[in-house]
């Protein structure tokens, strides 16, 4: 009876172990992949540094690249939200800067 306990708890073990480094695997490109494709959208236009200066102190670029594409519009009202709700010092000059950034990158 012990050695059937032995030879169960040997093959649970190596499942375990078996499933953790498969997954570990896959997920590691995939990883690196959104990383980059996150990364790249965000490389794509003029008034990135503005953007991340004054906007991914609150807000990681996962989290933006997540929104769905807004009008001018909305990306405007959107910023404006953030300086006068949640108090972001944004200049009104890197304001048309950032909403015209996001337009491009997230607008529709």
């Amino acid at each position: 009876m012990n050695t059937i306990k032995k030879i169960i708890a040997l093959f649970s073990l190596l499942l375990f172990f078996s499933s953790c480094s498969e997954k570990k695997q896959s997920d590691q490109p995939t990883d690196i992949n959104q990383k980059n494709k996150i990364e790249s959208l965000f490389d794509q236009a003029s008034g990135e540094d503005v953007f991340k200066a004054n906007c991914i102190s609150c807000h990681s670029l996962r989290y933006i690249e997540m929104q769905p594409p807004f009008p001018r519009k909305t990306w405007e009202k959107i910023v404006d939200k953030m300086k006068k709700n949640f108090g972001a010092p944004i200049p009104d000059s890197s304001a048309k800067v950032i909403v015209d950034y996001l337009v491009s990158i997230k607008g529709k």
